[in-house]
């Protein structure tokens, strides 16, 4: 490892999903290596952009990026590998600390060890970044995060592999205990080293993270009111975790037009309230702001453009009087999704900031129109909720009707944390039951209890992926089932991740229910064992459900650039390939005819669509593109939610150019 003087400035990127992050943090890059730094930038993220920002091949290895200016190195961090390499070099001491702190043997251990961990990509990624970090002698490393709530999770790592040396260090203690009483002695050995060196681990961690001389924090933003209510309850969130933010980006910010234009106006307008709402929030932060590109800045070169096109913040103009825009010609009644009359689940996802939560949202609104006779949830999973917001209302963790919304119609935004808090509650009365009725008189019931009151207490990392599958089986299930659940998800990454759990839970649940049994004349079966079996019914259940089309349908949304149409590509891909099937792809906040820049970005935007009707007629059930059109601002409450909604229409974009 580096010496003190030598370790590279950590540099984090963060903000919602879609507000330009990778791009700004890749801009960053370029800029610091041509000015002779020696720079690394590494994506946290599990839905990768970073190569298609800079046009490169990435891995998981740093690789030095072609076409920079100076010594810039990149990599995209793998969440499985990194967490099988720190898992092989700490092996043989989680073995013996579990042979000697549990009933468990060989067996069980090589099984639990074995299966897949949800939630690895915050669980080894400031690990991972640290040895990526000082493999070569970086001057500044730049990190490209997930989306607002995962990069929360994955700053709250260090306080979650403190707690994991706690639970080893508890499981130990039992062999300490024993040693002692009945061998008179005991010497620290590998398995103590392991703990202190993961308890040393976390402090580092943590320390790293609150250093202003070591760590910075770059808040990227839009002048728009999503993603500046997001930024305000992040800074809150961040500044619990003693986590300052150094700068803000407010990124594409709109130029007055240079004739009149209509739509100019509106999004000059509309964006003026939220820039002096980040200036008012931020007032005595380093704020700039970053001018909207007509097209998508991808390559060392139009990177490197864009960092020298940054500004010191503006007072925002006051634009002038709007003008009528010019009369649409009439299209008819908005397109209808093609989604089932049997639906019983449908998801909306996508890369973050395209607008899915405002999608879904005006979706629910429709198909409660659709279907008024049947019980209607629109639940957000994502840990940074947008729902509310959508529907211009204040929604928790109960079902509320939705205000001006169809009355068969409820909301929700899953507090993962607190759900998972109750559960933790729930079995802890079991364990205490277990203990009182099993283990009275034992020598060594004290350090069992302690462990697994430890565990239970440790929230597992991908909490939000594990609650949001057992809240979507709780309101598919009898006896509160609703008819329909349409899911504002995650962003991509983290909806991937939890597509792919119910299999992976199922092998959890197995192997669970196959310790239990094993051990039931020990520890009895009990309440966990039922609902060990009930969860696997569900979990087949759902995996059913997920793979018919006639009853599930998932809504890609994207916008028309390159950035999300890339990852659109990748996501309709997993979907094929998870069985999952893909009823539309949406592309959201299309541009429309107007001025010169209006109308420049309707022609450029154009191959974009033409590139997603061509995805969407390959590996969507509908073959055809639905487009959604760029509205200022954008759509607050039921009725505005659904006047957008009537103004969706059949994607008509003519071949790529």
């Amino acid at each position: 490892m580096a010496e003190a003087s030598t370790r590279p400035r950590l540099s984090f990127f963060g903000g919602k999903g879609g507000v330009g992050k990778t791009t700004c943090a890749a801009a960053s890059a370029v800029r610091a290596a041509s000015d002779g730094s020696r720079v690394l930038i590494v994506s946290t993220d599990p839905a990768h952009s970073l190569a298609d920002a800079l046009a490169e091949r990435l891995g998981p290895e740093a690789r030095r990026v072609r076409g920079a200016a100076g010594e810039l190195y990149a990599a995209e961090l793998d969440a499985d590998r990194a967490l099988g390499r720190w898992l092989r070099a700490r092996d043989e001491a989680f073995h013996t600390i579990a042979a000697r702190g549990t009933y468990l043997d060989d067996e069980d251990i090589d099984r639990l060890l074995s299966l897949s961990f949800p939630g690895v990509d915050e669980l080894v990624g400031l690990v991972e970044l640290t040895r990526l970090a000082h493999a070569r002698p970086y001057d500044e490393v730049i990190i490209d995060t997930a989306p607002t709530g995962h990069t929360l999770r994955l700053l709250e790592m260090p306080e979650t592999l403190g707690r994991l040396a706690q639970v080893l260090d508890d499981m130990h203690e039992k062999h300490r205990f024993l040693a002692t009483s009945l061998g008179g002695s005991w010497r620290p050995d590998f398995a103590d080293e392991v703990i202190d060196e993961i308890a040393r681990e976390a402090t580092s961690l943590r320390a790293l993270l609150t250093d202003r001389t070591r760590t910075s924090f770059t808040w990227v933003t839009l002048p728009e009111e999503l993603p500046v209510l997001e930024s305000e309850n992040a800074a809150r969130a961040l500044s619990r975790l003693g986590v300052a933010i150094g700068a803000v980006v407010m990124n594409r910010v709109w130029p007055l037009p240079g004739r009149a234009c209509a739509r100019c106006i509106d999004r000059v307008r509309a964006e003026r309230p939220w820039r002096l709402r980040i200036a008012r929030t931020f007032a005595g932060t380093r704020i700039v702001e970053v001018p909207a590109q007509i097209a998508e800045p991808r390559g060392a070169n139009a990177l490197l453009e864009l960092a020298h096109s940054v500004r010191k913040v503006e007072e925002p103009p006051e634009p002038p009087r709007a003008i009528a825009p010019r009369a649409a010609t009439p299209r008819g009644r908005g397109l209808r999704l093609p989604i089932p009359s049997s639906a019983e689940l449908v998801l909306f996802g996508g890369k973050g900031g395209v607008g899915k939560t405002t999608a879904a949202a005006a979706a629910a609104i429709a198909l409660a129109e659709e279907r008024p006779r049947d019980r209607i949830l629109v639940l957000s999973t994502d840990p940074a909720h947008s729902l509310g917001d959508a529907f211009a209302t204040q929604l928790s963790d109960e079902e509320r009707p939705v205000p001006g919304g169809p009355s068969n119609l409820v909301a929700r935004e899953l507090d993962a944390p607190s759900a998972w808090a109750a559960m933790r509650d729930r079995y802890l009365d079991s364990i205490n039951d277990i203990f009182s009725s099993i283990f009275r008189g034992r020598m060594d019931a004290a350090f069992d209890r302690v462990v697994l009151e430890d565990l239970l207490d440790l929230a597992p990392p991908g909490i939000d992926e594990v609650l949001a599958l057992v809240t979507m089986t709780e309101a598919l299930s009898p006896p509160d089932r609703y008819d329909l659940v349409v899911m504002d998800t995650a962003p991509t990454g983290h909806t991937m991740r939890l597509l792919e759990l119910p299999r992976k839970a199922l092998e959890w649940v197995h192997a669970l229910m196959t310790t239990v049994l094993k051990y039931r004349n020990v520890v009895g079966l009990g309440e966990f064992a039922s609902d060990l079996t009930t969860f696997a019914r569900q979990l087949r259940a759902l995996m059913a459900l997920l793979a018919d089309p006639a009853r599930t349908a998932f809504v890609a949304v994207t916008r028309p650039a390159a950035l999300p149409r890339l990852e659109t590509e990748r996501l309709a891909r997993k979907l094929q390939e998870l069985e999952v099937p893909l009823a539309a792809i949406l592309a959201n906040a299309v541009s429309q005819p107007g001025c010169t820049r209006c109308n420049t970005a309707v022609q450029v935007e154009r191959s974009e669509l033409a590139r997603l009707t061509s995805l969407g007629s390959k590996l969507s059930r509908s073959k055809e593109l639905v487009i959604a059109p760029a509205t200022y601002p954008g759509p607050r409450g039921a009725p505005a939610l659904a006047r957008w909604h009537s103004r969706w229409q059949q994607g008509d974009a003519g071949p790529p150019s």
